[in-house]
Parts: structure tokens; C-alpha cells; sequence
């Protein structure tokens, strides 16, 4: 069995690479930057440099596929809203190319989609979100991962391709770059051992959802794998967590106070947001397994070998 992961280099794609290697697939990453050291990623088969929309590229290069993990985008929701139209250019139209494209394939792979758990449902109506949660989303970014959502369903009815949509908390843990846009526990955790201040906007009591990258990994492993009725999943940590709290957890770590700098709270950040993940533990068998405290201490560990810039 062969996987090929659209942005297997990056954070998410190496601990879905990790996960899916040990499930015995043979894995080849597709993505605009190749490892650089491929001792970093000794469960690669092999690795491609291309666009994710490119098949003809990396399909017959890798061999093709049974299952293609799609990770890659090239916005966040920052991005996005700045610049709508070109996040629609490169990942609604682009995965619109990359479906059309695997359409032609006579062996069709089952097409694992990474949407945002965090971005498609809008403000929440009730807490913690279900997958039958209305989605209103309130930014560029989760108006292009619900249109690919629904662009899935109709390939699939028309066409045949399988799939499963994993709308994904907030992932974190090792090979996280801090210095990015996105990833606040590796932000805060990167800033907090080198004695610079954190960022935080209100009064830090804004819950999220987290989950351990190395849980959704073994999350896409169960959805290669899943025959059921059911398309779409949530994947997250189980369970919410403030910003204060991740200070204070970050504080207990390092057996020191973590510096904050306090900015008037954005009105888009929505109270609370987290994810009802009953659905994939009842059909996927999966659960996270790695506690968040203990979450937090592995990406310190592995931050602590990563200069600040």
C-alpha cells in the first residue's frame, strides 16, 4: 500500500508520514520544499518536489497511490482574509485541478482532506461543536475548506472518488515552526524559553481546542482504513484549554513566570471553540492519547534545540 502526503514536509505531514509508515504503508511526500535531511524522516519512501495540483508530476514518480493525504494549502486564516482572491486562486481552483486530475486515474486513491475544525463551524452555537453543527464560517479560509468539502461529496457521487474529511482542531507538538503565523503553543513556548514576552489579546480566558500532532496522525491512519457510512470527522484534543491556562502550564514546565504583553481582545475570537470528537472515537476507534500537559512538555523539549530568530 502506497501513501503519497500533499505537504509531507512540513509540521502536520511528518507525524502523518510517522503514523502511516508504521501502519505499513510505503510513503512519499509531495511539497514545494524537499527534507533537507532525510535522516530527519527515515519512514519516507521518497519525496517530490512539485505543486500539490501538478499530478502529473509526482503521480507516476511515486509509483501512485492508494491513499493521498491532502495537508497542503498556501494560506492560513490571516492570509486568507487579507488576500481572498488569491486563496480561492490556489486552493479552491487547485483542488479543484488536483480532483480532476485523480478523476482520470483508473485506480482511484480514498483522498484524506485536512479541513479546520476551527474555521468551518464559525461562532459556535452550542459547545463543544458536533460535525451536524451549522457551518457558517466567518473568514476566506473556512469558505474554501467547506466549498472543497462539498466539491468531495459531489466527485465522490459522481464520479467515485472515496474520501474523508478530518476537520482538525488546533494540532501542535514537534516540528512546529515557532517563528510562524499560526501555532500559539509553539509560539508561546519558543518565546517563553528565551525569556520574550507572549502575546496576549484580552483577558486570556479564550478557549481553544488542541490536539498532539502525533494523535491526528494515527487519526488519518484510522480514516484510510474507515468503510462506514460517515464522510466527514472532527479530530481534537477532547477537551478545551485558555490561554491562560497554556501560560500556566508553560510556567510549570520551566519552573518560572512566562512575561505577557496584554492587547485589547479582538471581537472576531470567538469565546470558546471546541470540538465533540465522539464520532471518531465510535467509528474511527481513535482517541487522543497524549495528554496535553504532557503534549506541551515533548514541544518544549524539541524547541529547546531550535535557535530564536
Amino acid at each position: 500500500m502506497r501513501c503519497v502526503i500533499l505537504g509531507g514536509s512540513g509540521f502536520l505531514g511528518r507525524h502523518v508520514g510517522q503514523a502511516m509508515a508504521a501502519a505499513g504503508y510505503g510513503v512519499w511526500s509531495v511539497d514545494r520544499t524537499l527534507v533537507e535531511s532525510t535522516h530527519d524522516v527515515p519512514w519516507l519512501a521518497g519525496q517530490v518536489q512539485a505543486e500539490f495540483v501538478d499530478v502529473q508530476a509526482w503521480w507516476e514518480h511515486c509509483g501512485g497511490a492508494d491513499v493521498v493525504v491532502h495537508l497542503a494549502s498556501s494560506t492560513v486564516p490571516a492570509t486568507a482574509n487579507a488576500d481572498p482572491v488569491v486563496d480561492v486562486q490556489t486552493n479552491l481552483i487547485g483542488n479543484l485541478q488536483l480532483l480532476q486530475a485523480l478523476r482520470s486515474k483508473t485506480n482511484k486513491p480514498r483522498l484524506l482532506f485536512a479541513s479546520s475544525g476551527g474555521a468551518v463551524y464559525g461562532r459556535p452555537q452550542s459547545v463543544p461543536l458536533s460535525e451536524s453543527h451549522p457551518t457558517v464560517p466567518m473568514g476566506a479560509y473556512g469558505v474554501t475548506k467547506m466549498a472543497v468539502e462539498h466539491h468531495l461529496r459531489i466527485e465522490e457521487a459522481t464520479h467515485g472518488l472515496s474520501y474523508r474529511v478530518l476537520r482538525l482542531s488546533n494540532p501542535y507538538g514537534e516540528w512546529q515552526r515557532p517563528q510562524g503565523v499560526q501555532g500559539v503553543i509553539a509560539v508561546f513556548a519558543h518565546r517563553a524559553l528565551h525569556g520574550v514576552p507572549v502575546d496576549v489579546w484580552g483577558d486570556g480566558s479564550v478557549v481553544r481546542d488542541f490536539v498532539y500532532a502525533a494523535d491526528v496522525g494515527q487519526a488519518f491512519v484510522a480514516a484510510a482504513h474507515h468503510d462506514g457510512a460517515s464522510r466527514i470527522f472532527n479530530i481534537g484534543g477532547g477537551a478545551g484549554h485558555s490561554v491562560n491556562h497554556i501560560v500556566w502550564t508553560l510556567e510549570q514546565l520551566l519552573g518560572r513566570a512566562v512575561e505577557r504583553r496584554v492587547h485589547a481582545a479582538r471581537p472576531f475570537d470567538p469565546p470558546v471553540n471546541v470540538l465533540d470528537i465522539q464520532r471518531a472515537r465510535d467509528e474511527l476507534a481513535w482517541k487522543p492519547t497524549i495528554a496535553f500537559e504532557e503534549g506541551v512538555a515533548r514541544s518544549l523539549k524539541w524547541l529547546r534545540t531550535v535557535p530564536y530568530e
